[in-house]
């Protein structure tokens, strides 16, 4: 069954999810890759992964993008708004999606502030079948519409959302791809023979 990203790139992430905990701390929080329409593709180092992000005229962003922080490969979704200041971090929110005419989905989102902005946001496990499910509705419908007990948050547009996801993959896979090429003194293993093993 068709997945999210390859699986290549799927156990590349796996294998070196405790790897990117190690970035140095003097690396840059978000690096801009590339804009692709008005979706600004960006790595984030909080989710060791790249992600996306466009702001509409309702003061609102939507963001997407993958996840390597945790022993999964996840999908983070995040919808944010300057006047959403009601949003509890960390409460859950029940809420329905609709991409196009397709049957609607039933969401739980947490509360988050990114820079002062509240938001709902939700990680989940790239590799589901929903996940999976979830992404294809993303990529191929013109416009998504999110529902908060009945009053509608936004009727967001998704057009050049299929370029700026594989514009995501890309991003996350030359990051992954630079991280496994860091060098390892230890690779190989010592020499017993020696007495001073870093000899």
């Amino acid at each position: 069954m068709e997945t999210l990203v390859h699986r290549e790139l799927q156990m590349r992430a796996i294998a070196l999810a405790f790897a990117v905990v190690a970035t140095p701390a003097a690396a840059q929080d978000v690096i801009t890759w590339k804009t692709i329409g008005w979706w600004d593709v960006n790595f984030y180092e909080a989710y060791g992964a790249c992600a996306a992000i466009a702001e509409y005229d309702n003061d609102s962003f939507v963001f997407f993008g993958l996840d390597t922080s945790t022993s999964d490969l996840g999908l983070r979704v995040a919808i944010l708004n300057h006047h959403w200041d009601s949003i509890a971090v960390d409460e859950a929110y029940q809420l329905v999606v609709r991409f196009d005419r397709r049957p609607p989905w039933d969401i739980t989102m947490y509360g988050t502030d990114v820079d002062g902005r509240r938001g709902l946001y939700n990680l989940f496990p790239a590799t589901s079948d929903s996940a999976g499910n979830f992404v294809r509705e993303f990529q191929r419908s013109n416009h998504m519409v999110w529902t908060y007990r009945g009053t509608e948050l936004g009727d967001f547009s998704l057009r050049g959302t299929n370029m700026a996801m594989n514009e995501v993959m890309s991003c996350t896979e030359s990051y992954l791809d630079a991280v496994g090429s860091r060098s390892d003194p230890f690779e190989g293993g010592g020499n017993s023979k020696k007495a001073d093993p870093f000899q």
